[in-house]
């Protein structure tokens, strides 16, 4: 599994898959840029109560919950914008490395927007419930990795085995291969974790499930 996963960065950043990196960054930090534009927007126009020692006590705790909730909120919009991307990387991935075997086929457009949308939504849902145990010293990090290890390997196994089957199979393929497929997730929830290097954490997670699939005799 290490081995896959330095495979997958390393591809991360060669040749073939450089344009699709730089667009797929300046997409996202277009769009982060935005949510933080209207996060600050929202912030300054919070009620003004007169008194200013309670002006600025509340203007420092909404910022604080602000950071605090627009942390777990990156990835979601990560992956988001990263998934107009995605089949490109996976397709990539499959014709450089695994060129003997079937190659895959690219979903639909709005098919694999609309299963972002609802993989976005899981996850800010998802982490918005975990976010009071994010704020226990301990848990929050092994909480962050478990919880998303599950939702990021469930999603990005399925996202590369629906290029080879349809969904009743892949998901049946996905439970076969459970603990496999979670702690790949697991590996994925890690490199989310790093600064910088998780805007990168789609397209590295992508390439990964391509290689962790082929590990487990995906065609």
């Amino acid at each position: 599994m290490l081995s896959d996963a330095l495979r997958a960065l390393a591809q991360v950043f060669s040749q073939p898959f450089r344009r699709v990196l730089w667009l797929s960054l300046a997409s996202t930090i277009i769009v982060l840029a935005l949510f933080g534009a209207g996060a600050q927007w929202a912030l300054s126009s919070l009620p003004q109560f007169g008194a200013a020692w309670l002006d600025t006590t509340l203007e420092w705790i909404a910022r604080f919950f602000a950071v605090i909730v627009i942390i777990p909120l990156v990835h979601p919009v990560v992956s988001l914008v990263a998934s107009l991307f995605l089949e490109r990387i996976a397709g990539e991935v499959e014709a450089r490395d695994y060129a003997a075997d079937p190659q895959g086929r690219d979903q639909p457009f709005f098919q694999s927007l609309f299963v972002a949308i609802r993989f976005t939504i899981v996850l800010i849902v998802v982490n918005l419930i975990a976010l009071p145990f994010y704020l226990v010293p301990g848990v929050n990090l092994v909480l962050f990795w478990v919880v998303n290890g599950y939702l990021l390997g469930r999603e990005y196994f399925e996202l590369v085995a629906l290029r080879h089957m349809d969904i009743a199979s892949a998901r049946a393929l996905r439970r076969r291969h459970a603990l496999r497929v979670f702690f790949a997730g697991v590996v994925v929830a890690l490199f989310a974790t790093v600064p910088f290097l998780n805007l990168l954490s789609p397209l590295f997670a992508t390439a990964f499930m391509v290689h962790t699939s082929k590990r487990i005799g995906l065609a």
